[in-house]
This record gives C-alpha cells, structure tokens and sequence, in this order.
C-alpha cells in the first residue's frame, strides 16, 4: 500500500469543500481502493489543521469509502461487488417505478426537452475513455430529470451513498472496458422508447441501463487489486 499525497492546485476553503474533493478525489479513483491515506499528508496538502481533516475522514467512514485501523492508519476501501449488486438493485427498483409514474404524465414534453439538451451535451464525451465528472454529473441528471418530475428530491437523499459507490463502481466499469459512448447510446434508447410512449421497452432499456454487475466478471488483472476479496471479505 502507497501513502497518497498528490498537489492539489486550488485547495479548498471551507470543511465541506475538502470532504467533497477527497470523495470525489476516491470516486474517480485518483485516490486509489486499498491505498493509505495519511492524515498529516493531506492536512498539507490543503494547508489545513488535522482537525479539519479529521472530521472528513469522519464522514468518509460513515459513507463507508474509509476505514480507520487502529495503529495501521487510515485507508481507502476496497470496492466490493456483493455491496454493488444491492445498490444497483434498489436503483433498478426505484429507477423503474419513478419511470412508469412519469410515463403515466399527460404532459412529459418539457422534461424530454430537457433530456435531450442533456444528451446533446453528453456527446460532447461520446469517445472518452474515462467517466470524466463533468460527464458523471450529465449522467446523474439525465436519471434526475425523470426521478425530481414525480417525486421531490428525499428519495435521493435516501439513496445518496449507494449513488456514490455506484459512481465509483461506474469510474472502474469503463476501465474494464465498457465504453462511454454506449451508456450515451443506452440514454438515446431509452429517451426514444420515452418519446414513442413505450412504457415496456423504456423500461426495459432502463433496466440494463443500470444493471452493470451481473454474474462473474471479468476483472482485468491490472485492476484487480481494487476489489475486495469475497473469501475473507478483505483483500
């Protein structure tokens, strides 16, 4: 295990600033899964006290991206792909029903206006090969277009931490292979069968949309140190 410490050029200001750059800093994998992380590294690297840095690992952990062994030190959890399939299985769910409630919508033209503005910016990173965050975020409100017009926003709060290790899980997905340019084309089809008012097929498109871990995969050796063991739940 390498103990991180890489030069972030505009630092932070505030606490909550610091806990969203370190979580989005593991979540695109910049800070790698199963690498320690030092408290006194980081509290420099964002001219910060300990303190400060002390309560983001806090959070971190309750979001369960970070463990804390006492007298070994802080470090990045592993991925772990058991907890991934129930993420997405509650996703699936919630997706699927929030889907059927706006396809029931008379009116639905000004949230597909909306989604296909969100495309057309989507293509912009049509042949990335990393899920970039300004490409994460076109992502997420693509889904929260169709999520916020038949429900307020505490069901996303609800599911919050399971949409982050989602994200952090999407970063590897693309790694592996599955290109960018194919979760674009997923949103087309399922914004088509939308348009067309094909309940069915538009939830069927979501559905393998979001379902990404199924059966035994494939992990690159290159990255297969990211996952945690399913034998001794570690690795």
């Amino acid at each position: 295990c390498k103990v991180i410490g890489v030069d972030v050029m505009e630092k932070p200001i505030s606490s909550e600033e610091i806990y969203q750059d370190i979580l989005n800093r593991i979540i695109n994998l910049e800070l790698e899964p199963g690498n320690k992380i030092s408290e006194n590294r980081i509290a420099d690297e964002y001219g910060v006290s300990r303190s400060v840095i002390r309560n983001a690992f806090a959070r971190l952990t309750q979001d369960m991206f970070l463990t804390v062994y006492p007298q070994r030190g802080t470090y990045v959890n592993y991925i772990d792909l058991d907890y991934i399939r129930t993420a997405l299985l509650i996703r699936i769910a919630i997706e699927k029903e929030m889907l059927y409630r706006f396809m029931k919508k008379k009116d639905k033209s000004n949230i597909i206006e909306k989604m296909k503005v969100n495309i057309k910016k989507q293509e912009d990173f049509y042949y990335a090969n990393e899920y970039m965050e300004e490409f994460q975020g076109l992502d997420e409100e693509f889904h929260e277009y169709i999520i916020i017009s038949v429900e307020n926003e505490n069901i996303l709060n609800l599911i919050s931490v399971h949409l982050l290790h989602i994200s952090r899980w999407r970063n590897v997905y693309i790694r592996l292979g599955y290109k960018v340019s194919h979760l674009i084309d997923e949103h087309r089809l399922i914004l088509k069968y939308i348009e067309e008012d094909n309940l069915d097929m538009a939830l069927q498109c979501m559905t393998k949309h979001i379902e990404t871990v199924t059966g035994e995969i494939h992990i690159d050796p290159e990255y297969k140190h990211y996952f945690m063991s399913s034998e001794s739940g570690k690795r």
